[in-house]
């Protein structure tokens, strides 16, 4: 998800990785498993077959870590703060841990076409001594609508192969 905002003389451009499920769903969907995975688990333990009851509880461990891991990662987010003298870049999962600076005179996004069919382009922002990489997370659609306000916002783009018109 791409949002656009001008905040007096800057732009705001937030990339977000589209989330379809909150945390607290998440956590409700994993509580419905361990429910119903638990209840035949223990259906069969009280058959004699207890050793279900290990393997229930190791599906439902592998299960969580992946879900968690997962719904933790589509709250990783870029915010691109575009001024008349520097291009910021912040980037964290639940609040800023990495920041970048760029000066503006010398920044432009370099944009790599995709090779197949099903790659996205890629984007990067570069200043000649440093380059980052921008909206790795995003899907096809979002990227190019990231490219086109990153355009919109004044910064030159560069593409990889120029013959193109876009």
């Amino acid at each position: 998800m791409v949002t656009c905002q001008r905040q007096g003389a800057e732009i705001l451009i937030t990339l977000e990785p589209n989330r379809s499920a909150t945390r607290r769903q998440t956590w409700w969907f994993l509580l419905l498993v361990a429910g119903v995975t638990f209840s035949v688990a223990l259906f069969w333990a009280l058959f004699g077959a207890w050793v279900v009851l290990p393997f229930a509880g190791l599906e439902i461990a592998v299960l969580s870590y992946v879900m968690l891991r997962v719904s933790r990662a589509t709250y990783r987010m870029q915010v691109i703060r575009i001024r008349d003298d520097v291009v910021e870049v912040e980037e964290g999962e639940f609040y800023p841990v990495r920041r970048w600076r760029f000066p503006r005179p010398d920044t432009h996004v370099n944009v790599r076409d995709a090779t197949t069919p099903v790659d996205p382009i890629d984007l990067q922002l570069h200043d000649g001594r440093q380059y980052l990489a921008l909206g790795t997370f995003l899907n096809q659609a979002d990227r190019i609508q990231a490219r086109d306000a990153l355009q919109h916002a004044g910064l030159m783009i560069c593409n990889d192969r120029w013959w193109r018109s876009r």
